[in-house]
């Protein structure tokens, strides 16, 4: 472990890859997360113990100690190397709304891709390089907009939440119509909607709900989530260029 008088050593990121001490550890911090972004993706993120990370790597518990002391630092670890798989450019292009909307596309790209990554930013602030290269490319994204940097943040913030909610529904109702084990994963629907179906029926017989049962009649019953994403994105950016100065 890194010296406990040392203030830096309490941040993940402002320690050494490999403790000072213990130069002939084989295990190195990116094995250790890249077994903990594996064991996520395959199990989910509640699967995530030192014990699995440490069983996937052959290794003993307390050898994972040596690199990352805590679960938290290891779910930071995880967050921050899955957001390196982010398609990015490595500058603006000077047009805001294709910068912004590019990293839009880029980001659900990657909660897609590892399930658990949503809800994990949702609730912690992540501050490692491959987060920080990101929010640094937003923020020189509007730069030159003529807004105050809190005006920048909410710009940013805006389009982060659209992201990270329209992910976690898209996440959630694809579990929800095609849940594991039930047979409706090749997109046959689930036993809920078989179940509901009469009770549909019923609230449409009723002719309480007339634009409800417009909705299920006319509606795309499985719209395409790329296109949807599309849309709303380009509402969001949209709005956001309404707000901007002149």
């Amino acid at each position: 472990m890194a010296d406990s008088g040392d203030p830096q050593a309490d941040v993940i990121w402002m320690r050494p890859q490999r403790p000072r001490r213990s130069p002939q550890v084989a295990l190195s911090r990116d094995q250790i997360t890249a077994a903990a972004l594996a064991l996520a993706d395959s199990e989910g993120v509640d699967a995530v113990t030192m014990r699995q990370v440490a069983a996937r790597l052959g290794c003993g518990t307390m050898s994972l100690y040596r690199h990352v002391r805590t679960k938290d630092e290891l779910f930071d670890l995880m967050a921050d190397a899955a957001m390196g798989e982010e398609d990015r450019p490595a500058h603006p292009s000077g047009d805001w709304r294709e910068d912004l909307g590019r990293l839009a596309h880029a980001k659900r790209a990657v909660m897609l891709r590892h399930p658990w990554l949503a809800s994990l930013l949702a609730g912690r602030p992540v501050l490692g390089p491959n987060v920080l290269a990101s929010t640094e490319l937003a923020l020189s994204a509007v730069s030159e907009l003529g807004l105050s940097m809190d005006e920048m943040v909410r710009v940013i913030n805006t389009l982060h939440a659209f992201v990270n909610g329209f992910v976690q529904t898209e996440l959630e109702e694809r579990a929800w119509r095609h849940p594991a084990g039930t047979g409706a994963e090749d997109g046959a629907e689930g036993p809920w909607q078989d179940r509901m179906l009469p009770y549909l029926q019923h609230l449409m017989d009723s002719g309480q709900y007339p634009f409800f049962t417009r909705m299920v009649n006319e509606a795309e019953p499985h719209p395409d989530t790329d296109e949807s994403f599309a849309w709303q994105l380009r509402r969001v950016l949209d709005g956001l260029s309404a707000g901007l100065p002149g």
